[in-house]
């Protein structure tokens, strides 16, 4: 699980099977950001030691089995203090170019993110700008499209307990593809989990709910004849995730309803899972699959898009739908013994 800093938190769930029924232990180890690969297989490897002592000592090599442990004591203050007072940023700046002959292709990014996260409470925050430029160059054919987006978002959530959360939601968009100058929205949101809020890197069955306020500035007069225009919405997000020995489960719906008295058909539904099913030894299937059924497009332009804007995909088109899907079915045979690396001519 991502972790307030950057890095990580691993789970590891030891699950004692046969003559070690009931022999259950969860450990986890704090991966920090920027950590090399050897130092996390070794952190990875400190892990597995200790989780596996608990069976050793339970079988007839408990013998020659040992147990060592530092003698340094670390004070409560060492512990607790913390200079950064829980808060951690982040900032990047990205670019790619590619081309050929006739064509060239830039995309630039930035961005920065500022986070405080405890048991009690919640705040993440995030700033980007993107802008990407294509040009083209045929004969007598020249042509550069670019595309320009800002987003702003920020969450503060304030812990209720294992199962209960409240708080809210803020966020900012520009766009030149979506036909905004400008998109702000805050949601106030309250969230239910069935399941405590310690145990997510197992299983987690949340219902979150919200009303939203929300005012867009748009670049271009829509197909609803607005230049801007201030409205209320709700959402609803029903989210579960299962982590097991046999693989892992997700699946979500996502719904957004823009309040109109007068035209309560302007909403937004997307449904989404993941399997991951390891079926038998050496048999896997794993399927994703998302669709989204959007009949909230409120900030399509009039004037729609150019044929050029359409081919390279550079406006939102009117759609009554979205979707995408993914699926595999694997099948391991033959030396399971043969564990031997040979990196020659990789």
């Amino acid at each position: 699980e991502r972790s307030s800093n950057g890095g990580e938190l691993v789970t590891f769930r030891f699950i004692g099977i046969n003559e070690f029924e009931g022999v259950d232990n969860t450990l986890t180890v704090n991966i920090l950001p920027n950590t090399s690969d050897d130092l996390e297989r070794k952190q990875y490897l400190e892990v597995l030691n200790k989780g596996l002592y608990a069976y050793i000592i339970r079988t007839n090599y408990s013998d020659v089995a040992s147990l060592s442990y530092l003698t340094t004591e670390i004070s409560k203050e060492d512990v607790i203090k913390d200079k950064w007072n829980y808060w951690a940023f982040r900032a990047s700046v990205n670019g790619y170019i590619n081309g050929e002959e006739g064509y060239s292709y830039r995309r630039y990014n930035g961005r920065f993110t500022a986070n405080r996260i405890t048991s009690e409470s919640k705040f993440t925050s995030s700033f980007s700008i993107n802008s990407s430029i294509s040009q083209f160059e045929y004969d007598d054919f020249s042509l550069v499209t670019e595309e320009n987006s800002k987003y702003a978002n920020m969450t503060f959530v304030k812990s209720k307990g294992e199962h209960f959360s409240i708080g809210g939601r803020v966020n900012y968009t520009q766009s030149t593809s979506q036909n905004y100058d400008g998109e702000y929205k805050f949601s106030p949101c309250i969230e239910y989990n069935f399941f405590p809020y310690s145990e997510s890197s197992e299983h987690r069955f949340s219902f979150l709910y919200g009303v939203s306020a929300n005012y867009n500035d748009y670049t271009d007069t829509t197909v609803y004849f607005k230049s801007s225009e201030f409205f209320f919405s709700h959402l609803l997000d029903v989210s579960y995730q299962n982590s097991q020995t046999w693989g892992s489960f997700s699946f979500s719906i996502y719904g957004d309803q823009i309040l109109d008295i007068d035209d309560l058909k302007k909403y937004n539904i997307g449904i989404s899972s993941n399997i991951s099913w390891n079926i038998a030894k050496g048999l896997a299937l794993n399927f994703g699959g998302y669709i989204d059924l959007d009949r909230a497009q409120i900030h399509l332009p009039l004037n729609g898009a150019t044929y050029e804007e359409i081919i390279l995909r550079q406006k939102e088109l009117e759609s009554n739908y979205f979707y995408y899907l993914s699926f595999g079915l694997s099948y391991n045979f033959g030396s399971m013994k043969n564990n031997i690396v040979n990196p020659r001519f990789d």
